[in-house]
């Protein structure tokens, strides 16, 4: 019963904080990919220590709450629509080959992105941006994304070492 208490406790702690750190994006204007990418990476080790199902809950009652509390809609979208899940389904893209891996991956990126863009600039904010500018954005969008993905194990590996020592 504990250890159950303490996993939630754990849980709505990290879910606080989620709400801070977009919050504080939004603030600081640090644009659309860098607080959901920070934020998911904090719930990489959550996952890992507590399981896929104690993370899903951990990306679900993030969303919900920043798309309650945080005004910027485009870094909710982008937290919600692909960052927020995807370390949980990474571990099965993992087991793939190398070249259908990374296809797959960036296929999946690319889908979500351009789906969120496509949600914004048709409901949300007609006259955002448009041309190439789209393109160079997702462009540079696929770099971040290649980064962030070489980050979540590297992440893991941190926050054990840091665990360890506390």
């Amino acid at each position: 019963m504990r250890t159950e208490t303490k996993r939630m406790a754990t849980c709505a702690m990290m879910t606080a904080l989620s709400v801070v750190l977009m919050l504080l994006g939004g603030i600081l204007e640090l644009g659309m990919y860098a607080c959901p990418l920070f934020v998911s990476l904090a719930f990489v080790p959550i996952g890992e220590k507590y399981g896929r199902k104690y993370h899903l809950v951990l990306y679900a009652a993030s969303a919900i709450l920043c798309f309650l509390l945080v005004p910027n809609w485009e870094e909710n979208l982008m937290f919600a629509g692909f960052f927020g899940w995807y370390p949980i389904v990474r571990p099965a893209l993992q087991k793939l080959p190398l070249v259908l891996r990374w296809a797959a991956k960036l296929l999946l990126f690319n889908a979500a992105v351009i789906a969120m863009e496509w949600l914004l600039m048709t409901f949300i904010a007609p006259q955002a941006m448009g041309g190439i500018l789209l393109w160079v954005l997702l462009a540079l969008g696929n770099v971040t994304f290649l980064a962030y993905d070489a980050l979540i194990p590297r992440t893991n590996v941190l926050m054990k070492r840091l665990l360890r020592q506390l």
